[in-house]
């Protein structure tokens, strides 16, 4: 009998440690960062859009341009009012014709301020949560702070 209560001791500490030295559960994301901008990256390819998404991984669209918009918080242009300063995610989708095929963002309207680019080889941010758009010694994270784009051949401050 006594070495029955003793092996249920034994076990008892052991997975009371156990339970210790693991920790909490962590808890699971709703969704996994990536697949859906990989998707739609796939589906828009080379088709000359950038497109800015308000969620994660290229959920909830909030714009989508071939060209450049100088103020995303206006009526007039692809990207319109509410889609300033909304931008969690990204999706570049454009040619190489003639060579501008990266975008740069700004933080403020008229292409002024912190910026950061998306090259075309990157394809997609899907997280901006994780990046920063800098001038000079100037940064910022680039989550929801975004009001202008700029099509370029050059690429400072690659976003990732």
């Amino acid at each position: 009998m006594r070495k029955i209560r003793t092996t249920l001791a034994v076990a008892a500490v052991t997975v009371a440690a156990g339970t210790l030295l693991t920790g909490p559960a962590q808890a699971v994301p709703d969704r996994v960062a990536g697949p859906n901008c990989a998707s739609l990256y796939r589906s828009h390819q080379d088709d000359g859009y950038v497109r800015a998404y308000d969620a994660v991984d290229c959920y909830e669209q909030l714009g989508a341009a071939q060209g450049d918009d100088g103020n995303w918080n206006d009526a007039s242009g692809p990207f319109r009012k509410p889609a300033n300063d909304k931008a969690t995610s990204l999706l570049n989708t454009g040619t190489y014709a003639g060579g501008v095929n990266n975008v740069m963002f700004y933080a403020d309207a008229s292409h002024e301020g912190v910026r950061g680019c998306l090259a075309r080889g990157e394809l997609y941010v899907d997280d901006l949560r994780d990046n920063v758009l800098k001038l000079g010694n100037t940064s910022t994270n680039a989550n929801n702070v975004i009001s202008s784009h700029l099509w370029t051949s050059g690429c400072t401050n690659p976003l990732t």
